[in-house]
Order: structure tokens, then sequence, then C-alpha cells
């Protein structure tokens, strides 16, 4: 599916939902990287720690990577990246605060690596349209 945020009269490319999904992803992880650097270690072990940082890291990764994206036009995987985003920083983030608040939240454990393989065929998919648009 073709962006539907190309203005053809203008060639001007107006915001998406997608745009606004990236943008709350690299604010959130800013926030949840200041927590992770800052506050985290108070509750969590290194381990814990190094996890909220690289569920931060995938938040900031994939706004800033979604924003490039968007910038070709095309749109065809980005859903799947977005809700592998969700899935995987959101699992991580809730296993960490239930075992921080005593309150266990394994069954988030799978949830995981679904949230990982989403983003990966989400971006395998917009990569192959991309390929496509350029061959054809």
């Amino acid at each position: 599916m073709e962006s539907q945020g190309t203005n053809p009269s203008t060639s001007v490319h107006v915001a998406s939902g997608l745009h606004a999904t990236a943008g709350l992803f690299l604010a959130v992880g800013v926030v949840t990287g200041a927590l992770g650097a800052h506050a985290m270690e108070r509750v969590l072990d290194e381990d814990g720690v190094g996890a909220f940082v690289t569920a931060s890291h995938y938040l900031l990764f994939m706004g800033a990577a979604l924003l490039g994206a968007l910038a070709t036009g095309r749109e065809t995987g980005l859903r799947w990246v977005v809700w592998g985003t969700v899935l995987f920083s959101g699992s991580i983030f809730g296993l960490l605060f239930g075992k921080a608040a005593e309150f266990p939240m394994s069954f988030l454990g799978p949830v995981t690596p679904v949230g990982g393989m989403l983003m990966i065929a989400g971006w395998v998919r917009w990569t192959w349209g991309l390929l496509g648009r350029i061959r054809g």
C-alpha cells in the first residue's frame, strides 16, 4: 500500500499516523532511557537494567527507522514493525516492572520473540516492496 500522506499537487509529504507513532516511540525511548540510566538501577539487578536499556534502545531505533522509511513514501510492512516494537519493548518493560513490583508477569516472556519476529518480518516486507518499486 502506498503512503496515503503524499499530496501529488505539491509533492509535499503529509504526516500520517505512522509519523506520530514514530515520534511517540522516540519520546518514550528517551524517557525510558533516562529511567534506565538513573532510576532503574535502584530496583533492578544489572541484567534487568541491561534489558531495560535494550527495550529503550529498540524504541529509539525503530522510531528513527520508521521516520526514515516513511520518507520513501512506502508504508508496506511498517505497521508490522510498529506492532512488533510495541510487543517487544512493551513485554520487556512489563516483565521488568512486574519483577520490581513483585508481581509476576512471566506470561509476557513468550511475547518478546513474537515482537522481534514481527519487526523483522515488517522490515523484510518493506524492503521487498521498495526493491519491487526500484526494479519496476
